[in-house]
């Protein structure tokens, strides 16, 4: 996969990855998501949090015809 040359990409670390991250969608998407989802990332494992909830709302909006939920989160809602 051929990443984009910007300083969001570019983090030597995991944990400076993990940081620039969750600054780009509090700054991207602080009009789209929900006080309570953006303390979500607050979290350790906030960013995964937020994945899922971001899914379960792509899944909710087309009426189940998109459905990148994990397997785990499947099984539950059958």
């Amino acid at each position: 996969m051929i990443l984009p040359d910007t300083p969001l990409y570019n983090s030597k670390t995991d944990a400076e990855f993990r940081i620039r991250m969750i600054h780009h969608i509090r700054t991207t998407f602080k009009d789209l998501l929900p006080p309570a989802d953006l303390k979500l990332l607050d979290l350790p494992n906030g960013l995964d949090l937020l994945q899922a909830k971001v899914h379960q709302m792509l899944f909710d909006a087309s009426h189940g015809a998109i459905d990148l939920r994990a397997a785990e989160t499947k099984k539950l809602a059958a």
